[in-house]
C-alpha cells in the first residue's frame, strides 16, 4: 500500500511539474509575441513620423511655389487644394494645408502693450453673437491673455476665479500657443469651444485677417453692415475673383478694423495623415513664410490640432 501512495504522489507531482511547465511557456511565448507586436508598432510609429516629416516638406515646397506666383493668397491657389492619399511602403500618406490667417486670431484682442484691442473684441464679439455665445466671453479672454492680474470692468476672471476651481489653476496672462488652452478660460464649455474652433486660430499678437480665405462666419463678423447672406457671397464670389486688396471692402467695414485686413498670409497649418498598418498617425505643424520665401516650422502637435 505504502509504494502505491508513493507511486500516486509521484504522479501528481509530474502532473504539477508539466502543469507548470506549459504555463512557463505558454507565458514565454505571449510575452514574446506581445514584445513583437510592440517593437513593431514602435517602428510603424517611427516610420509614419517619417512620413508626416516628408508631409510637412511638401508643404513647404507648395508655399515656396505660391509666393513666386505672387502675394495675394485665395482659396483657388494650389496649397488650398488637399493632397489625396498616396501610396507608400505598407500604407498611404496624405496631407492638406490650410491658412490659419482665414481665422480669427484670439491673441489679437490683447495690443502688444497688453492693452485690450476694442476692435478686435468687437468682431469676436459679432461672431459670438452669430452662435448665441455670451458676449462677457471676450472679457475672460482678455483676461486670460493679458499680462496683468487685475480683473477686467466690468467682467473678467483672474486668479481669484481659476485658484477656486478643483483643481485650482493660474490663468495664462500670456499669448495662447495653441487654440486648445481656450478650453481653460472661465465660460467655456466643450459645446461653446467645438463650435467656435473652426473659426479660431493662437498666432503672435498682430496678424491681419485674409479675407480671401476667412470663414464666411468670420467675413460676418468684421462689420455690423455684413449680414450672413453677404457674407456668404462674398466667400462664393472671391473663387473666381480674390480680393486684390482689403480697399475693396473698404465701404462694409470700419476705419479701426481695415487695418486687421489683408489679402495675403504668414501663418499656414500642415496636416500629415499617415497609415501603416493599424497604426494612424497625424501630425499638424504650424508654418511661417516670411516675405522672402523662408519657411519655418513654428510648431507641432500629434493626434490634436
Amino acid at each position: 500500500m505504502m509504494h502505491h501512495r508513493q507511486r500516486g504522489v509521484a504522479l501528481i507531482t509530474a502532473i504539477m511539474v508539466m502543469a507548470l511547465a506549459a504555463i512557463w511557456a505558454t507565458s514565454i511565448a505571449t510575452f514574446g509575441y506581445l514584445t513583437q507586436r510592440r517593437v513593431t508598432n514602435l517602428l510603424r510609429h517611427d516610420q509614419a513620423f517619417l512620413y508626416a516629416l516628408g508631409g510637412e516638406s511638401w508643404a513647404h515646397q507648395i508655399l515656396r511655389e505660391d509666393l513666386e506666383a505672387g502675394p495675394v493668397d485665395h482659396l483657388a491657389e494650389v496649397w488650398a487644394s488637399p493632397l489625396p492619399p498616396l501610396p507608400v511602403d505598407g500604407g498611404t500618406v496624405e496631407g492638406q494645408l490650410e491658412d490659419m490667417q482665414g481665422r480669427f486670431n484670439i491673441n489679437n484682442l490683447v495690443n502688444p502693450d497688453g492693452s485690450p484691442n476694442e476692435a478686435a473684441a468687437g468682431i469676436f464679439r459679432r461672431l459670438l453673437e452669430q452662435y448665441q455665445v455670451e458676449p462677457t466671453l471676450t472679457a475672460y479672454i482678455v483676461d486670460w491673455i493679458d499680462p496683468d492680474s487685475e480683473v477686467g470692468f466690468p467682467e473678467g476672471a483672474e486668479d481669484d476665479v481659476y485658484t477656486g476651481l478643483t483643481p485650482a489653476y493660474r490663468p495664462g496672462n500670456g499669448p495662447m500657443t495653441s487654440i486648445s488652452e481656450l478650453r481653460a478660460v472661465n465660460g467655456v464649455t466643450t459645446e461653446i469651444y467645438e463650435t467656435l474652433q473652426p473659426h479660431l486660430a493662437a498666432l503672435p499678437i498682430g496678424t491681419t485677417i485674409n479675407i480671401n480665405t476667412a470663414t464666411p462666419e468670420l467675413l460676418a463678423a468684421l462689420s455690423d453692415d455684413i449680414s450672413p447672406f453677404d457674407a456668404q457671397s462674398m466667400a462664393e464670389g472671391r473663387i473666381d475673383a480674390p480680393f486684390d486688396s482689403p480697399e475693396e471692402i473698404r465701404e462694409d467695414v470700419s476705419p479701426e478694423v481695415l487695418p486687421m485686413l489683408s489679402v495675403s498670409s504668414e501663418f499656414f497649418r500642415t496636416t500629415a495623415i499617415v497609415t501603416l498598418g493599424t497604426t494612424r498617425v497625424t501630425m499638424y505643424s504650424l508654418l511661417e513664410r516670411d516675405e522672402a520665401g523662408m519657411i519655418g516650422t513654428r510648431l507641432r502637435s500629434f493626434g490634436t490640432d
